[in-house]
């Protein structure tokens, strides 16, 4: 028996063919929408910007320092003279600029050479300007190296045993080797006397460690520290060097100023600084010229004023060592403007 064909209806038909053209749109719909790239693709797209200071480049404000590096027979050019500024400094000594900003950097400029046969030494010559004597004195004694040797180059210079470091007048001098021989050291000091030739004449380099009395004086610790002394705010410029006495350990520090009512009023402000930070006075009968003393945990502080010259010690280790050394220190400065 033949079946009969079921028949459509028109209400279904016309749902038929409304699926239809809803899938057909859909279709469309996508078709378009990948036609199109998503916002965040072409970001992601796009080649990264570059964030942070540009890197230092040579140019008419640095080239004074760059031209005073010299080119020295045996010592073979690695690259071309690189030349920083304040803004740029921490692209090349990141972590250490902070010393150098602080003391009044002006401009670095620094060269890299090869020594001998391919493969050996690389030594990197870097030259500072810090504006003046003093500034360029303070970088040096900042960075110097616990127990490293003086050397005659100037006033104010050392050794390591792969690398020279000296000032001469406004400059600080750095000339650094990746490796270490009595050989290569001759060369070094070859190369800084032919750089110390170049600098411009400043008048003589001082000493700083004649500011201070001999007798118990551990030289290569003298340092002039251009901000915030003892953590006090705004004590700047003061030259401090450390002793070895009879009596223990102690600090000696000097800052000559302009007048004799500046170094009495940062004498006075020092010592209120050491008042809010816990210090008492003690009796100290055989204190120079009747000081008054102060202490905190064994530690003694001495503060006076001698013509314009703010003075004092420091963190002596024995009351018997800051009177030693406060005795000292006032003759030395006695007479002194």
């Amino acid at each position: 028996m033949a079946r009969r064909k079921a028949k459509v209806g028109a209400a279904q038909k016309l749902t038929g063919y409304g699926i239809l053209a809803v899938l057909g749109l859909i279709a469309v719909g996508l078709f378009i929408q990948q036609s199109r790239f998503n916002p965040a693709v072409i970001v992601a797209m796009r080649a990264p910007e570059l964030t942070g200071r540009p890197q230092a480049v040579a140019g008419p404000a640095q080239a004074a320092t760059a031209a005073l590096i010299p080119e020295v027979e045996g010592f073979a050019p690695l690259a071309p003279t690189q030349s920083y500024g304040p803004e740029t400094l921490s692209d090349k000594i990141d972590g250490k600029a902070e010393l150098y900003l602080s003391a009044g950097f002006k401009e670095m400029s620094c060269r890299s050479f090869g020594l001998g046969d391919p493969g050996g030494a690389h030594v990197e010559v870097l030259l500072y300007d810090m504006g003046s004597a003093p500034n360029a004195f303070a970088v040096f004694s900042g960075q110097r190296r616990p127990g490293s040797p003086g050397s005659s180059l100037t006033p104010n210079a050392y050794a390591t045993a792969n690398a020279l470091f000296f000032t001469q007048g406004q400059y600080y001098v750095e000339i650094v080797a990746d490796r270490a021989s009595a050989a290569l050291h001759r060369s070094l000091e070859a190369y800084a006397k032919a750089l110390l030739a170049k600098l411009p004449a400043a008048g003589e380099t001082q000493d700083a460690a004649a500011l201070f009395p001999e007798e118990g004086l551990v030289r290569e610790t003298v340092r002039l520290c251009p901000t915030d002394t003892f953590c006090l705010e705004g004590l700047n410029n003061v030259f401090t060097g450390e002793y070895s006495l009879k009596g223990g350990k102690a600090t000696a520090f000097i800052a000559v100023r302009d007048t004799l009512e500046q170094a009495q009023a940062e004498a006075k402000r020092y010592l209120d600084f050491l008042a809010a930070n816990g210090y008492q006075k003690v009796q100290a009968p055989g204190s120079p010229g009747d000081l008054p003393v102060l202490v905190l945990d064994n530690s003694f502080e001495i503060v006076f004023v001698e013509g314009r010259t703010l003075a004092g010690v420091h963190d002596a280790t024995s009351l018997a060592a800051a009177l030693e050394l406060a005795a000292q220190l006032r003759n030395a400065l006695k007479g002194k403007p």
